[in-house]
């Protein structure tokens, strides 16, 4: 099956009598997918492709976009909205997890908080459920972007020339996008009067020199952002284009349930970049957890998670003495990433420079670090899992393994559908000591196994574990 083919079967629906194009590919859990613009449900074909075998997937093309009808309207965001709530009242959507791109942001968190009954969780990728300034728009773009929120240039530009397809989409890929992909979405905007929904979309962006009724829609998106108790999954992209890292703290801070998983190389419409990593990030954050005697996940109970596949900004680290030895503990903004059992500071220094070569590391006792030294078993601090995606499986997993158990690495390889060598390896790379307790991945045969930080503290950390859970060694 190639990149650019789209095997699924159109479907649609009529809303006050126009027609809404869109598929719906597979059973069990549902997802729906909302795209922005200029696109389409074409846009996540890739992403669908692999996930429909697990999961009811439905992409639709908003009003004027796709194979939707092109009737006279505004376009405006609101009218946007409204299309989509009566396209899933019409097809009875319950227990939807949103996946979201670019305008589909700001169209799904509203249907979130306007529908909270009806929205589980909200996976969501270069997007602005929230307003900004000028200066924070991509610098590249924004001569073009305000050259587009001109009346007459932007028509010009957008209707006439059809620029937005013909440049901008493109331009927002850092691969190259293939003919045959490209004449796609240019095929609805073929002739002049079709750019219409093109050129509103730029002139609603809620910019703050223009606060006008779609600026205070997404306002009140953004002040509601704390009020939402769904989970969240933001997927992070290098370089990306709407989501820089002063942003994305942002929304960990303002978002109570937000997990972050980064998808690698991407600018803007990074489905066409890097379509397999959004849908193994997404799988993965669907796929049901282990559970324990409570019901609840460890995981999900204890931590915040990011995630990346490495890191090269700033770090804090702090040396000192914890109830099992020595160690050294660093933070990046996101959460503990580093946690190493170490007799000397100078040797604990160095193996973290070369864990991060590229970081600006900063030597400071944070009441996270110092707290994670002292009670390294019992911390909640955010965490930071960095490592590639097959590792960051292997110690989500671990992370699930109640305190006082113990697992072979072959349940864990059968858990997510590896081999027992590569669980060990992968085990063997953690780098977050007790934080993510790769000590209680045992052999088959009842012995301990390897620990990176010996075979003495593992044996230790196991007995004080089966004492405190009422187990016997």
């Amino acid at each position: 099956m190639g990149f650019a083919d789209f095997p699924f079967e159109s479907r649609f629906v009529t809303l006050n009598g126009h027609r809404l194009h869109y598929i719906d590919e597979g059973e069990g859990p549902l997802i729906l997918f909302i795209h922005g613009n200029p696109t389409s449900s074409y846009l996540w074909r890739n992403v669908i492709k692999p996930l429909r075998g697990k999961y009811r997937c439905i992409a639709l093309d908003l009003i004027g976009f796709g194979k939707s009808d092109q009737p006279d309207l505004d376009y405006r965001f609101l009218t946007h909205y409204q299309y989509l709530e009566e396209f899933v009242a019409a097809l009875a959507l319950t227990d939807i997890t949103l996946v979201l791109h670019d305008w589909g942001g700001p169209l799904g968190f509203r249907l979130a908080q306007q529908h909270p009954g009806k929205v589980s969780r909200l996976c969501f990728m270069e997007t602005f459920p929230f307003t900004f300034d000028w200066d924070e728009f991509p610098l590249p773009l924004r001569p073009v972007f305000f050259a587009f929120r001109q009346e007459r240039l932007g028509r010009f530009l957008i209707i006439n020339r059809n620029l937005f397809v013909r440049m901008v989409l493109p331009f927002g890929v850092i691969r190259h996008l293939p003919r045959s992909v490209r004449r796609i979405y240019q095929r609805p905007f073929r002739q002049r009067e079709s750019r219409y929904p093109v050129y509103v979309w730029p002139n609603q962006l809620p910019i703050n020199d223009r606060q006008d009724e779609t600026w205070q829609a997404i306002e009140q998106i953004e002040k509601g952002l704390r009020r939402m108790s769904q989970p969240m999954l933001l997927l992070r992209f290098r370089p990306g284009a709407v989501l820089g890292p002063a942003r994305i703290r942002w929304l960990l801070d303002q978002i109570p349930n937000l997990d972050i998983s980064d998808c690698g190389r991407g600018l803007h419409y990074v489905q066409e970049d890097n379509p397999k990593a959004i849908a193994e990030a997404i799988g993965q954050w669907l796929q049901p957890p282990a559970q324990t005697d409570t019901g609840q996940s460890p995981a999900s109970a204890a931590h915040r998670i990011y995630q990346s596949d490495d890191y090269a900004d700033s770090l804090t680290w702090y040396y000192g003495e914890s109830g099992y030895g020595n160690a050294l503990v660093a933070e990046s903004p996101h959460g503990l990433i580093h946690f190493d059992f170490c007799d000397h500071k100078d040797d604990a220094v160095t193996r973290l420079k070369q864990r991060f070569p590229d970081a600006c590391l900063n030597e400071q006792p944070t009441p996270a670090l110092l707290s994670a030294l002292e009670n390294p078993g019992t911390s909640h601090a955010p965490l930071h899992l960095c490592g590639s995606s097959f590792q960051r499986q292997v110690w989500h997993a671990l992370l699930d393994i109640p305190a006082g158990s113990t697992r072979h690495y072959g349940d864990i390889a059968r858990q997510i559908g590896s081999q027992a060598r590569a669980v060990g390896q992968a085990v063997g790379k953690n780098r977050l000591a007790i934080l993510v307790p790769c000590h209680r991945v045992t052999r088959a045969d009842g012995s301990a196994g390897g620990f990176y930080w010996g075979a003495e503290l593992k044996q230790q950390l196991l007995e004080q574990e089966r004492t405190t859970a009422g187990h016997t060694p």
